[in-house]
This record gives structure tokens, C-alpha cells and sequence, in this order.
């Protein structure tokens, strides 16, 4: 969905809008917008239209979706599931319905303007059937549809060559009726499956629906993890019958396994919070996928694929897992011969293997031999990767050099000092290339393996290969979440192809992941990128030098902690021509100082007390604004419930505002250097995003607040606003956890 006034900013800027002298309901007064917006993808009759009401600050505080067509499940008007809302969005929603049924004109402008954008998006007369005439049909203000409806929709609408549904009998509060009469019901759709299947089904929806679609449905994922604490279990149960019906379910398979990634992240960083129970959620966790997928049953793909991702998270196995685990490498052995036989018999297994199931580039390989070391005894993985190191094919050479890369630290200590053990020629030269680019990403005793391995190579005249010229890069950047993490999506061309590199930054872990998606085609690329702006501003356009800035902040963080980064990192350096990736530590300081100069040069009138004092006191409404950027940014853990508690008892605003004081005083001052660089790194992303949704110089002035020692964060109202969000999470958890409780007790 794009503006009609950004579609056409040339043409007529007539737009709607409500004056309201006083407070009406729950909507504060003052004047609002209806700011209409359009699907401009090509071929796509979708017939919807998305409206935002936005206030005199041109902030959104409703997100209304309605159709064109005279009846459907998806008339409305309703509020957008998948944008974010106000606390009266609701009553605006209701105001804007009233308005569209008093005003004939403007649905016919809507109409007019619809047309005008279809004919854009496909160079030719619009051809879709006649809209309603205004005037005769009456809008009703509905309930927004169930996720698995919009997502289905979403879909139907991506397909190539799908149009709009045609006109229905009114479903059951469907919203449109005509005028003198109502059309006939039509059987309700039956309702959705239940628990764990319910969001593996939403997954495989989400997958190719807009990044806003996906964001719902993982903030139902959080919520529904919150709610039931044996969700854990329940996946496990699902995912061996799942994995019987492939090949049919091979989309339902694929989207349990990303849940699985998900839910397991989702525990680790409640268990690194500190909330209570979550520890025992995941050992119970790891404990069914222990039974359920590796003893109990005889998929050693899906236990493969299992431990492959357990392996690539931060979880610490469980030790019933760890034996699980051992147990599928003599499940495997008959697929992959990796215990038995001589040297000769395994590396010509692995070869074949390898080549059966079509890998075609070493980091693909090393994907393959990390999900046997996974489920493998640990004493067998250095003889394997020592083989392999030595083995007269130099593609299995080069996969065994990227087990440098592998999770555990204590094996990849181990495969740098087998590096440096073999003939320095049997070194090759991508290898050499790939050993000098990711040096400075290792802790310091594997860096001086790989440095004498570099030099054994170049002692055995080993040339090294050389390096790409850097393509033109299309960087998308998000900002940095609650959690602390940053994604990062940059697209280029690839020969014919085209590329997708992924990368997750995370405090406290550097790069946290990153992969290669190679797009099949041009209108899978375009997917892709009408993905990332559909529905959601959480990833913005930003610039390879921002993309430098914070990898290379990102990989100083993971060397001082001792994590190194997976190899697909190495590979996103060779297809970006980044030969000078390291690490270099995020100095807050300096780089406001950076930051204070260009404002300087620009605009030094922006450096003013003014600007400072306006920028802090707007800052107590950025969480709410601005929910893609703040949205997730809060306090959690056991802690936090200390402090609530500790306050005054009772309720009122006197009992919130002595737990927002204390979670301020005794959580967050603590780790102010935490959210100064939190607040520096998203003023950086604004800085270079190419439609920043908030002016980075307002930022800058929060960050500099937070920066100075002398002003305590209840001064600053962002911090403030966190503290309180804080709190009002820990109440809702509360409450939510009680009623569960009384739902569970009842008879």
C-alpha cells in the first residue's frame, strides 16, 4: 500500500478531515487526517483500500482497511490487524465510517482514484467490474477478520494473476448491507485449527505474505507462548506426523521448523530476562524434541534438521538431548557412512552424499556436515573434519576449512590447529582468501592458528584468489529492538541471479545469524522486496556504509565475547567484496561527536536549547508513534516484578508511578549505558535511512541526554515512557496469568 498523494504527487491534494473542538469519546481533540492508500503492485485487483488517521502531527493513530466491493468478508470498514493501532482507534474507525456514509462524493473520489492507480500499475484502461454506486450501500464499522483470513487474502492477492473475489451473498457481519434490503447469510467458515497446528499453519501463509502479516502473527506466536506453557510440548508431538506426509506438507514442514527457530529464541531470551518458569518451559521443551523426534522417532531428516537447529541457537542442550543427539549419528551412518570403514570409504560418502542431495557450493556443504556434527559424538567430529582437510578433492577441502565457523568454540579451536597441522599447499586458494578475510572475526588463540595457517599457504606459494569487485548494493536496515537485535537484508545481482544476504546483529553476540537466499527469478526478487515494505515500516532502506558500520561494531562485540559468527558471514563478504570487515567497537561517545558535527554543518540552529528540550519532551510519545522502532522496547525478567511489587500496594496512579520510579532507579540506571547505545545505533540508522520515519537530529538530542551522567533517565520522557510500559507489562502478565488460572480451576 503506498499514498495516493506519493502515487500521484502532482495531483489534486483534496483529503478528508475532522476538527474536533474538544475531546470527543476517547479521541483527544484537535484536527485529524484521512490520509487514503492504494496497492500499486501490478495485476493485483485487490480492490481494498487502506486508510490512516493520522493527527496535526502527521502521526497515525487508526490504520482502517475497507472494500470497494459491495459485500465479502473483507468490506469493513475495520482496523488493520497488521498496522498499528491507537488506544481510540477504534472510536476513529467509527468516525470515519460515519463520514464515508455522509459523504457520497468522497467514496466516489476513492473509487475515481482507485481506478487511476490500477491503470498506473498496468499501463492499461482499468477492466474490473463496476463498483457500487455510492450512496446506495451503507458501510458498517466490523471486527477485524481472523489472522488466517488476512493472510489468505494477502496471499490470494500476491499470486500472479490472481484478482479480487467476486461479489458474495453478505457473510454474517460482513459490514456492508444495501440499502432496503440485507442479502442472505452464507455458512460461517469453519473454524481453524487448534494450538501449534494453528501457527504452523499461519507460518506457511506468512512466509510469502508482507513483513507486516509475519510481525502479527509472531506477536500472536508471543502472546499464545505466554498463555500456554506446554506449547513447547505440543510442537514436538506435531512435527513427526507432520513430517510423515511429505511430500504434500513440504511447505508445512518447512514453516514448523521456523517456528521451532522462533519458539526457541523466544524462551532463550525470557530465560536471559529472567522470568520465572521460562527455564523450565525450555528444559521441558528440549526434553520432547529429545522423545518425540529423536528416540521415538525413525525421520532422521527431521532429527537432523532439528538438531541443526539447536545447534545454530543459543540454547544450552539439555543432557537428555545431547543423548538423543548421539543416537541419530547411527541412524544416519547407513545415508552418509560417517562411522565405519576406512578414510577412503568415508570421504567417497560423504562426496556422494553430498552430491545427492545437490549441494553445489562449500558453505552449502558445511550447512550438510554441521547437522551431522550436531547429532555426532563429540570425539568423532576432529577425525572426520581432519579427513577431510586431507582429501584430494578440494571442494571437501573447503568445506572442512569452514568448520572454523562452527557453534561450538571448543571444536572450532580445534579444526584452526588441524588447519595449521596440514601442508599449508593443500590450503587453496579460496580458502586463503576466505582465511585473510575472516581473521580479525575469531578470538585471539584461533587467530593465531589461522594467521599461521595463512602463512603456511603463502610459504607453500598458494596465490590468493582474488576478491570480486564490490556490486551495487540495495541495503534494508531495521532498527534495534527490545531485545537488542538488528536485521539487516541487502540485495544485489549475482551473475544472471539475484541475491538476498540476511544478517542479525545481537548485543552481547555480534552477527547472530546470517544466510544467502538466491532468487529463482526476476518477480521472486520483486516479491521479496515488496515484502519488506508491505505493511510494516521495520525495515528501511539505508546505505552500505551504514551496513559497514555495524558489522564491523557487531563483530567487535562477538570477539569480546567469544562468539564467532556462522560462515555464511564469509560468504555475504565475498559477494559484497568486503575484505575489510573488522571488528571495531561501538564507541558511543565518539560517534555523537560525529553526529554533533554534521548537525553542525547542516544546521547548527538544530543544536539549540530548544531543539533539545523540544526533542525530549516529544520523545514520551515515540513508543506509541513509532511502534516499530520502540514497540518492543521494555524491561523484563524476575527483577522487574521485584520492583513492581515493591511499590506502594494498592492501585491509582500513586502505586504505577512509585514502580515506573523504581524500575527507572533500580533497573534501567544500571544499564544506562545499554540504552545510550541503543539510542545511538537507531539514531545512526536514521541518519542514513532514505525515508526515515522520525528525525534523527531528535534522536540525537535523546541520546545526548542520556549520555550526560548529570541527568537521570526519569528526566528523560522516552526512558520514562519504557519504564512505564515496562511496568504496565509485567501488571498485564499478571493479570493475564490469574485469570488463566481461574479458567484452568473451573469446572
Amino acid at each position: 500500500m503506498k499514498p495516493y498523494h506519493e502515487i500521484f504527487p502532482d495531483s489534486d491534494p483534496q483529503v478528508v478531515t475532522m476538527e474536533l473542538p474538544r475531546k470527543t469519546g476517547r479521541i483527544p481533540k484537535g484536527n485529524y487526517r484521512f490520509l487514503e492508500e492504494y496497492c500499486t503492485d501490478p495485476d493485483d485487483d485487490c480492490r481494498q483500500v487502506l486508510v490512516s488517521a493520522v493527527n496535526e502531527k502527521s502521526r497515525p493513530k487508526a490504520n482502517i482497511r475497507f472494500s470497494l466491493d459491495a459485500a465479502g468478508a473483507f468490506t469493513g470498514p475495520y482496523l488493520d490487524p497488521a498496522s498499528y493501532q491507537s488506544p481510540y482507534a477504534a472510536d476513529l474507525a467509527k468516525a470515519f465510517t460515519d463520514l464515508l456514509n455522509a459523504r457520497p462524493d468522497w467514496l466516489q473520489r476513492i473509487q475515481r482514484r482507485y481506478r487511476e492507480v490500477r491503470e498506473l500499475a498496468n499501463r492499461k484502461p482499468y477492466s474490473g467490474r463496476p463498483f457500487p454506486k455510492p450512496g446506495l450501500i451503507r458501510y458498517q464499522l466490523t471486527p477485524p477478520p481472523e489472522l488466517e483470513a488476512v493472510l489468505e487474502e494477502s496471499l490470494k492477492h500476491r499470486r500472479p494473476g490472481a484478482t479480487s473475489s467476486p461479489p458474495a451473498a453478505k457473510p454474517p457481519g460482513s459490514g456492508l448491507e444495501p440499502v432496503g434490503g440485507v442479502g442472505p447469510d452464507t455458512k460461517p467458515e469453519a473454524g481453524s485449527a487448534p494450538g501449534m497446528q494453528r501457527f504452523v499453519d499461519l507460518y506457511a501463509k506468512a512466509h510469502a505474505a508482507p513483513v507486516g502479516a509475519l510481525l502479527a502473527v509472531q506477536d500472536e506466536l508471543r502472546r499464545h507462548l505466554l498463555a500456554d506453557p506446554f506449547a513447547g510440548e505440543e510442537l514436538a508431538a506435531l512435527l513427526p506426523p507432520l513430517c510423515r506426509r511429505s511430500p504434500q506438507d513440504d511447505e508445512k514442514i518447512d514453516a514448523a521448523l521456523r517456528l521451532l527457530r522462533d519458539m526457541l529464541d523466544f524462551y532463550q531470551v525470557e530465560i536471559e530476562g529472567g522470568r520465572g518458569g521460562a527455564r523450565r518451559q525450555m528444559e521441558r521443551f528440549q526434553g520432547a524434541l529429545a522423545r518425540r523426534v529423536m528416540m521415538e522417532n525413525q525421520d532422521v531428516d527431521l532429527s537432523l534438521a532439528v538438531a541443526r537447529i539447536l545447534s545454530e541457537s543459543r540454547v544450552e542442550p539439555i543432557a537428555e538431548l545431547r543423548d538423543a543427539e548421539k543416537r541419530i549419528l547411527g541412524a544416519g551412518a547407513d545415508r552418509t557412512d560417517l562411522q565405519g570403514g576406512d578414510a577412503e570409504d568415508l570421504l567417497t560418502g560423504i562426496a556422494r552424499s553430498l552430491k545427492a542431495i545437490g549441494v553445489s557450493s562449500p558453505f552449502e556443504g558445511a550447512d550438510e556436515i554441521l547437522k551431522l556434527s550436531a547429532a555426532s559424538d563429540p570425539e568423532l567430529r576432529a577425525p572426520v573434519i581432519s579427513e577431510l582437510m586431507t582429501a584430494e578433492d578440494p571442494f571437501l577441502r573447503e568445506i572442512a576449512a569452514l568448520m572454523l565457523f562452527h557453534p561450538d568454540p571448543a571444536h572450532a579451536l580445534e579444526v584452526s590447529r588441524l588447519l595449521v597441522s596440514i601442508d599449508g599447499g593443500r590450503i587453496g586458494p579460496e580458502t586463503l582468501r576466505r582465511l585473510i578475510i575472516a581473521r580479525n572475526w575469531f578470538p585471539i588463540e584461533m587467530r593465531r592458528n589461522v594467521d599461521q595457517a595463512i602463512t603456511n599457504a603463502r610459504k607453500a606459494r598458494v596465490e590468493c584468489a582474488p576478491l570480486p569487485k564490490p556490486p551495487v548494493l540495495v541495503v534494508y536496515a531495521s532498527g534495534i529492538d527490545g531485545s537488542g537485535s538488528q536485521s539487516f537484508r541487502v540485495l544485489l545481482k549475482e551473475g544472471a541471479a539475484f541475491s538476498s544476504c540476511s544478517m542479525i546483529l545481537q548485543e552481547g553476540r555480534g552477527v547472530a545469524d546470517s544466510s544467502v537466499t538466491r532468487f529463482k527469478s526476476r518477480a521472486e526478487k520483486d516479491r521479496f522486496i515488496a515484502g519488506l515494505a508491505g505493511g510494516s515500516s521495520y525495515l528501511e532502506q539505508s546505505s552500505a556504509r551504514y551496513l559497514d558500520l555495524r558489522v564491523c561494531q557487531a563483530l567487535a562485540d562477538g570477539v569480546a565475547n567469544g562468539v564467532t559468527p556462522n560462515h555464511w558471514l564469509v560468504r555475504i563478504a565475498e559477494l559484497l567484496g568486503r575484505d575489510r570487515w573488522k571488528g571495531t567497537p561501538l564507541d558511543a561517545g565518539n560517534e555523537l561527536l560525529l553526529l554533533r558535527d554534521d548537525i553542525d554543518s547542516v544546521n547548527p540552529a538544530l543544536l539549540d536549547e530548544s531543539g533539545y528540550v523540544a526533542s525530549l519532551e516529544e520523545s514520551g510519545e515515540w513508543p506509541v508513534a513509532f511502534p516499530a522502532i520502540f514497540g518492543s522496547w521494555a524491561d523484563t525478567g524476575d527483577a522487574v516484578g521485584r520492583e513492581v511489587e515493591a511499590a506502594k500496594k494498592g492501585s491509582g496512579s500513586e502505586a504505577d508511578a512509585q514502580a515506573i520510579e523504581r524500575v527507572l532507579s533500580n533497573r534501567m540506571e544500571p544499564k544506562r549505558d545499554v540504552w545510550l547505545d541503543r539510542l545511538v545505533v537507531d539514531t545512526l540508522w536514521l541518519r542514513h535511512a532514505q525515508n526515515a520515519p522520525l528525525n534523527w537530529q531528535r534522536m540525537y538530542h535523546v541520546a545526548q541526554a542520556v549520555a550526560d551522567r548529570t541527568v537521570a533517565l526519569k528526566e528523560i520522557p522516552l526512558l520514562s515512557a519504557v519504564a512505564r510500559r515496562t511496568v504496565e507489562r509485567y501488571r498485564a502478565k499478571v493479570v493475564g496469568g490469574k485469570e488463566k488460572g481461574k479458567g484452568n480451576g473451573s469446572k
